[in-house]
This record gives C-alpha cells, structure tokens and sequence, in this order.
C-alpha cells in the first residue's frame, strides 16, 4: 500500500500487515496492541518535529523490521539531536498522560499501557547505534573536534549493547521464566553490528 501525506511518501508492506496480524491475534495479554500503539506514537513524535524544522523524510517504510524514516536532510546537529530526541519525549508525554489517568480511573489496563509508553521512550535512549540515544551520541561526539569519532561511537555503542546482554543473562539465570532483558541485549548487540559502518 502507498499513500502520500504532506509531501512525505509512505509504503505499508505486506510481511508488516502479516506480521502486525499475526501479533495481534496470537496476544493474550494486550501488551502487544499497547507496544504497537507505543511504537506509532514514537515515530508520530519523530514526524511531528520533523514538520515544525521544516525537514520532513522523502519516505516512511512500515516494513517487517518496524519503522523505518528515511532521506532525511538536517541543517544543523542541533536540530538533528531534537528530532532524535522527540520520539522518545512523544512516549514520555503520553506515558503521564496514561498513568495519571489510570490512577483517577484505577485501572490498571491504562497502567499498563503507560508502562509500556515509558520502556519505549527509555530503551531508544540508549546510546546504541540505531537507537535514538545512538544518533544523540553520534551527533555529540560529530561536532567536537576530537580524533577517532566514529571509533568512540562505535565502542560506546558496542559496550552499552554488550552490558546490557551480560544483565540480562544475570536477570535471566535467577529468572528463567523472565528473558525480557536478554531478548534486549541480543537484539540490540545486532543492532549495533548492523549498524557498525555508519558514521
């Protein structure tokens, strides 16, 4: 499926509309609709900043691997750090929005759904390459004037994935029943080597 919306194009591909299906049907809990509608507010915030610096993406790709902008031109680092920064304050924003009102209403379905807000938000912190906090990262470290910038990129980036796997292999041997911070640590050391040549 392509549809255009203020210049920028948007592709919907088919694995993405199976894989979203098959997510959605084999969900128990509904923390899978929650993460969804997490991840769509995340790349909202993306976008939302994006059209206020006047530098919206040539393409948005809803591919198997998520969401994907693309062809974005910034002018400054500054502006690029906002953008990075504005999909994790989307989840922020709207994780406050969801706890408060699950406390008025005590229900703890909201609750959740804010959790989920907040682990969004946090994880794309972190500064790993292909995260938001990885672009902040690269962008801080791009505009001092040091040497071996993207060494000390990379090796930042590949340290926090690697810390990240060793606790959650920690976590995972007193909680076998509890892989949730494994499953991150591997997806993000992947993430790290795929995204290892870029600057």
């Amino acid at each position: 499926m392509k549809f255009k919306i203020l210049g920028v194009k948007f592709y919907i591909s088919v694995p993405f509309c199976v894989m979203l299906a098959f997510l959605l049907i084999v969900d128990q809990t509904g923390l899978m609709t929650a993460s969804i509608f997490a991840m769509l507010v995340h790349e909202a915030g993306h976008l939302f900043m994006m059209r206020i610096l006047r530098c919206l993406p040539r393409e948005v790709n809803f591919g198997f691997g998520g969401i994907t902008i693309c062809g974005t031109q910034f002018c400054t680092f500054r502006e690029s750090a906002e953008i990075a920064l504005s999909g994790p304050a989307a989840n922020f924003i709207v994780f406050v929005l969801f706890y408060g009102l699950g406390l008025v209403l005590k229900d703890s379905y909201m609750l959740a759904f804010a959790v989920v807000q907040l682990l969004e938000g946090a994880i794309n912190l972190f500064p790993v390459k292909g995260l938001d906090g990885g672009t902040v990262l690269s962008v801080a470290i791009n505009s001092l004037r040091i040497r071996y910038k993207r060494f000390i990129v990379n090796m930042v980036s590949t340290v926090t994935a690697f810390a990240i796997f060793v606790g959650g292999m920690a976590v995972a041997v007193k909680n076998v029943s509890n892989p949730s911070l494994l499953l991150l640590g591997i997806y993000l050391i992947i993430l790290n080597v795929c995204r290892r040549d870029q600057p």
